[in-house]
């Protein structure tokens, strides 16, 4: 089987997808792994614009269950979290109560305590990608903007989401979206994901027109994306 890679349009940016080609396929069909890689298996002899017009017609679909993935939690809870971004190590302490609903309290001393049903694992998760999400806004904010600004870019605007697959994604109308689980990545590695997303104002593709892009801001791309790959798998979230 031979394969290619090309990029889904969803409604919060794109979706890397790959084109497969099977002698043994009979019908086209669309495969999502458990990890959100996306795969497109064509027939032999089926043109591309039959295989990209099926795909972008079932975008919907796809945009569904990758977010079914997004909220898709490990079954621990963590007992700090190292926040490389901001140098910062928090300490978490559990306090299990029957209450249905979940707390989190912050305190001074880098420290957070978190009380609720410590069997619902889900809900925990929720609660700290909720601290995480209002922790990055500010800085991920800043960062873009100076990076913007100093490569020339201009986007507009930011949301910030927790999800499982993607690091990063920007819209054909140039909104960019990041996760707020880069709190847990070295600067350098955040500063590349943000290039990354303001290179596809440009480029809304992974051409090599848009990698020359990313290398002309960021020379050191490559082994940063490695950094990401290897940190992403530490994650607990």
């Amino acid at each position: 089987m031979k394969s290619e890679l090309y990029s889904l349009e969803l409604s919060d940016g794109y979706h890397p997808y790959l084109i497969i080609r099977s002698n043994r396929a009979k019908h086209i069909r669309i495969k999502l792994s458990n990890t959100g890689v996306l795969s497109l298996v064509l027939p032999k002899g089926t043109p591309d614009k039959i295989g990209h017009s099926f795909i972008v017609s079932k975008s919907a679909w796809v945009e569904k269950n990758l977010n079914k993935l997004s909220i898709t939690d490990k079954e621990t809870i963590p007992e700090s979290l190292n926040l490389r971004l901001l140098n910062e190590l928090w300490q978490i302490e559990y306090v299990n109560e029957s209450a249905h609903q979940i707390h989190l309290k912050e305190h001074k001393d880098f420290s957070l305590s978190i009380s609720g049903n410590t069997s619902d694992v889900t809900q925990f998760h929720t609660v700290i990608n909720h601290w995480c999400k209002k922790k990055s806004r500010a800085v991920f904010t800043s960062m873009l903007e100076q990076l913007a600004e100093e490569h020339g870019f201009h986007y507009n605007g930011l949301s910030i989401r927790a999800q499982k697959t993607r690091w990063g994604s920007c819209s054909s109308k140039k909104n960019i979206n990041l996760n707020c689980k880069l709190l847990f990545m070295p600067s350098e590695v955040v500063k590349y994901v943000m290039i990354h997303e303001l290179c596809h104002t440009l480029e809304m593709n992974h051409s090599s027109r848009f990698w020359d892009l990313v290398e002309d801001c960021d020379p050191n791309y490559k082994k940063h994306r490695r950094d990401l790959k290897q940190l992403g798998r530490e994650l607990f979230l």
